[in-house]
């Protein structure tokens, strides 16, 4: 049986991105164990909320978002 382990503690970090500027996160990673020739990590990062990173995590969201596909109008039904 795997032994559970704590998960880590938040940390803080800053990141700068082209388009939105300045982010101040926190992130916190975790090891995924795949198989026994892989090891992934998954890492989360949040913006405090009410503050301008959070505003600025939302736009990034949005500007990474597929964009609605364009559609070839139909011939209309007779």
């Amino acid at each position: 049986m795997r032994q559970l382990r704590p998960l880590p503690l938040p940390r803080p970090g800053r990141l700068r991105h082209p388009e939105v500027g300045r982010l101040e996160l926190t992130y916190q990673s975790l090891d995924l164990p795949v198989s026994h020739r892989a090891a992934h990590d998954l890492t989360f990062y949040t913006a405090e909320p009410g503050r301008t990173s959070e505003d600025r995590l939302k736009l990034l969201t949005s500007l990474a978002a597929p964009q609605p596909r364009a559609t070839k109008p139909t011939d209309q039904l007779r």
